[in-house]
């Protein structure tokens, strides 16, 4: 399913987000910047690389966590 506006404005924080929720949230963001060109709606292009920074980064440091490398 092709990610929407609304679907890459999440309803709340990204550490806020089950694990399905952030996978979920990721894969709409990559669809999303592997556009060649937004649909005038979307947030820039800058904007929703940064989501996707975020996302990866709590994907990682919950992936820490769970290895036990966590503090």
């Amino acid at each position: 399913m092709p990610a929407t506006d609304r679907r890459l404005r999440p309803l709340y924080p990204v550490d806020q987000m089950t694990t399905g929720e952030l996978a979920e949230y990721c894969s709409d963001l990559e669809e999303a910047l592997a556009l060649d060109t937004l649909p005038p709606l979307y947030a820039p292009r800058e904007v929703l690389q940064s989501r996707l920074d975020a996302v990866l980064a709590e994907q990682a440091d919950r992936e820490r966590i769970r290895r036990g490398d966590g503090s």
